[in-house]
């Protein structure tokens, strides 16, 4: 193996969305800084997805540009054999979709492999089931490094029976794949152990790398403008303490946990309090319903969905975060609001342990208890004169230990050894 490969890999990302093409979730997100910070490390990435509406439409839209500047290639595949009257990703759109694009992917990039196109692979999510299974069968295959990361596996974590059942099959084709790589990443220390537990992965095999933010992205979101207005649009000039919850209003999110735990608290808390809870989702009725009965309307605001631009404008404009989910995965969220020096209420669940620490930048809570949350909400009020020093050490967590470029860098770094010592990856 010669040491520009090892310096210089070229790297076969296998995944099936990236941001902004095919969405603005937490996956899209890391694809897409992921390929961005590797190719600026010099790594020469050909990012395999399914093909998009943009893509087909315009090769030179924004959203392809922003894909495709930097890399070596990118390769569109197709991922929707769904007719029009089923959803491509719901629970029964991605068990027929997701398995066909998997395979398809596999065999694409085994070929190229073989070819001696690529120095290490690289797979995302269930991405990893195709290539593993035909990497397993093909001793050529096994001469290259594959690397694993299952990220959240919401199909491991949901307390819902009825998705944990309908869940089955992905939760055999993530376990199946992920045991087939050399190394499978572990998105935080905290739940390294998850790996062996839900995918059975050899322990020896698991290695922590943290998901990540880009902080300078992040901050150069922020428009003095949008602050002014945002402060206008949501009358915020009158409200004493300002609370922030962002995410998709849905049931495992735990928005109506915090409902419930304000309405607890509404005659403790500061007269002028706001919450202010960005995101849409099919619970949205419920929540506006459960917060009126509440008789917490007045002081709640449903935002709905901002650009990037207006939600790290609208960090700058509260006072605390709150995350009150009942399973997650790394947790962006939680990773935005540490950017913008907020201390931060979150759930112990996830990776998020590993980036709020009690009585330093915040406090962490029992997932779904109401009385814990009302607890930690009340002793964070009483310790409001910290929350600048709680502030300052989120942003220093995040700088150092999650921002892009260092977790770009222990990437590649992963790499190079992987590549220098293919036999013992293997083994």
């Amino acid at each position: 193996m010669s040491s520009r490969s090892v310096a210089s890999p070229r790297v076969a990302m296998l995944a099936r969305a990236v941001f902004p093409l095919h969405g603005y979730g937490g996956i899209e997100r890391h694809v897409f800084h992921l390929v961005t910070h590797l190719t600026r490390l010099g790594a020469a990435v050909t990012l395999f997805i399914q093909e998009s509406a943009v893509q087909r439409r315009d090769a030179t839209d924004a959203a392809t540009r922003a894909i495709t500047t930097g890399l070596a290639r990118v390769v569109y595949l197709r991922y929707d054999y769904t007719s029009p009257l089923l959803p491509p990703n719901g629970i029964l759109g991605r068990q027929i979709n997701y398995p066909r694009y998997s395979w398809q992917l596999g065999q694409v990039a085994a070929d190229a492999v073989r070819r001696g196109l690529f120095d290490i692979v690289h797979s995302q999510g269930l991405c990893a089931t195709g290539y593993g299974f035909i990497r397993s069968r093909d001793p050529r295959l096994r001469q290259l490094p594959f690397v694993a990361n299952p990220h959240g596996m919401e199909e491991f974590r949901t307390p819902d029976r009825r998705k944990w059942l309908a869940y089955a099959p992905f939760r055999a084709l993530y376990a199946y794949g992920h045991r087939l790589a050399d190394r499978t990443i572990a998105t935080d220390a905290c739940t390294r152990d998850d790996l062996p537990r839900y995918l059975g992965v050899d322990p020896h095999r698991v290695v922590v790398i943290p998901s990540a933010i880009d902080v300078a992205e992040s901050l150069g979101y922020v428009e003095a403008t949008l602050r002014h207005d945002l402060r206008a649009r949501f009358r915020l000039d009158t409200a004493d303490t300002i609370l922030l919850s962002v995410g998709r209003l849905e049931q495992n999110k735990g928005f109506h946990i915090l409902i419930a735990a304000l309405a607890q608290l509404r005659d403790r808390l500061p007269p002028g309090w706001r919450w202010l809870l960005v995101g849409d989702g099919k619970e949205r009725a419920a929540l506006e319903e459960q917060a009126r009965q509440a008789g917490i309307a007045a002081h709640v605001s449903f935002v709905g969905r901002l650009s990037d631009h207006e939600l790290h404008s609208l960090y700058e404009e509260v006072d605390l975060v709150i995350h009150p989910t009942l399973y997650e995965g790394s947790s962006l969220v939680t990773l935005e609001g540490m950017v913008h020096r907020r201390p931060l209420i979150a759930s112990a669940a996830g990776g998020i342990p590993d980036k709020v620490f009690p009585e330093r930048n915040g406090y962490l809570v029992r997932p779904g208890d109401v009385a814990d949350l009302s607890a930690k909400l009340l002793q964070a009020l009483a310790q409001r004169p910290r929350w600048p020093d709680w502030g300052a050490e989120s942003e220093r967590i995040v700088r150092t230990t999650f921002d892009w470029p260092i977790v770009a860098r222990q990437t590649l770094d992963l790499y190079a050894e992987l590549i220098a010592d293919a036999p013992r990856a293997r083994g």
